[in-house]
C-alpha cells in the first residue's frame, strides 16, 4: 500500500513540475508524472522484493539446517537403534527447536508489511502453518482467519482443523478452495475430505470424492483408497501411503518402527 502511495505521490510531484516548473504541455506533464510514478513503483518493489527472498532464504536454510539434522539421528538409529519413543522424542525437539527459530525469523518481514498489501496474510500463513506442525492450535486458528489459503498444505490444515472443532461447512470450503487444484495439489486436500467422510460414515460420498481426484491426478494411495470404497470396504481406506504429508496434519500417529536387536 505504501508503494503505491509512494508512486503516486511522485507522479502527481514530477507531473505538476514539468507543467508549471518547465512550462511544458499537460500531455508531456502527465507522460512524465506517469513515468515517475512507474519508476518509482518498479523501484521500490524491487527493493521489496530482494529483501523478501533473503529472508526466506534464511528460513529454508533453517528448515533445510533441521532436516539435515533429522537424517544424521535417522542414520545412527539404523546404525545403533534405540527405544522407537525416544527416537521421536529427539526428532521431535529437534524440529520442534528448528519451527521456533523459523517463527522468529518471520518477524523479519514485519517491517516490509506497509509495502505490500497482501504480505501480511502471507507470512500469517507460513507462521500459521509453523504453530500447526508445533501444535499451537490456538495460535494457528487465530492466523488461520488472518491468512491466504491457497496451497494444499493450508488448506488442508484449514479443514483439519474444521474438523476436529466439529465446525460446519467443511463441504463448502473444500468446494470452494479445491475446484481449481489440479495434478498433484489434489492429492493431500481430496485424500483428506474422503478421510473425513469416511469417519463421518459417508462412504458414497468418500467415493464420489475419489473418484474425482482420480480424474485429476495419478496417485497409488488415491487408487488403492479408492478400490477400497469401490469394494465397500471403508475400514481399508487408509491415507498413511502419503507419509509425513499426511501425518502434519496430526489427525493420526505413525506406526512406531519396531526395535530391531542384535544377537550375538
Amino acid at each position: 500500500m505504501l508503494t503505491l502511495l509512494c508512486a503516486l505521490a511522485a507522479g502527481i510531484i514530477v507531473g505538476l513540475g514539468t507543467i508549471y516548473g518547465f512550462h511544458l504541455t499537460p500531455s508531456w506533464g502527465t507522460f512524465f508524472g506517469v513515468l515517475a510514478l512507474l519508476i518509482v513503483q518498479v523501484t521500490v518493489s524491487l527493493i521489496v522484493r530482494r529483501r523478501t527472498t533473503k529472508i526466506n532464504l534464511q528460513i529454508q536454510g533453517i528448515m533445510l539446517e533441521v532436516q539435515k539434522k533429522l537424517e544424521s539421528k535417522q542414520q545412527q538409529f539404523m546404525r545403533r537403534p534405540l527405544d522407537p519413543k525416544l527416537m521421536m522424542q529427539q526428532f521431535t525437539k529437534e524440529q520442534n527447536a528448528g519451527l521456533e527459530r523459523a517463527i522468529e525469523a518471520c518477524e523479519l518481514f514485519r517491517p516490509l508489511y506497509k509495502w505490500s498489501f497482501l504480505m501480511e496474510r502471507q507470512i500469517n500463513t507460513m507462521k500459521m502453518a509453523f504453530n500447526y506442525q508445533l501444535k499451537r492450535y490456538d495460535e494457528a486458528d487465530r492466523l488461520m482467519a488472518k491468512s491466504l489459503l491457497l496451497d494444499p498444505q493450508s488448506i488442508a490444515m484449514k479443514m483439519a482443523r474444521m474438523y476436529k472443532r466439529n465446525e460446519e461447512g467443511i463441504d463448502k470450503f473444500f468446494r470452494k478452495k479445491c475446484k481449481g487444484l489440479k495434478g498433484k495439489n489434489c492429492i493431500l486436500p481430496y485424500s483428506l475430505y474422503a478421510w473425513i467422510l469416511v469417519k463421518q460414515d459417508k462412504p458414497d460420498e468418500a467415493f464420489k470424492v475419489m473418484t474425482e481426484a482420480k480424474k485429476r491426478v495419478e496417485n497409488d494411495v488415491i487408487v488403492r483408497n479408492w478400490e477400497a470404497l469401490a469394494n465397500q470396504k471403508p475400514k481399508n481406506f487408509s491415507n498413511a501411503g502419503l507419509g509425513e504429508m499426511w501425518y502434519a496434519l496430526a489427525l493420526e500417529e505413525p506406526k512406531m518402527p519396531k526395535q530391531q536387536y542384535r544377537y550375538r
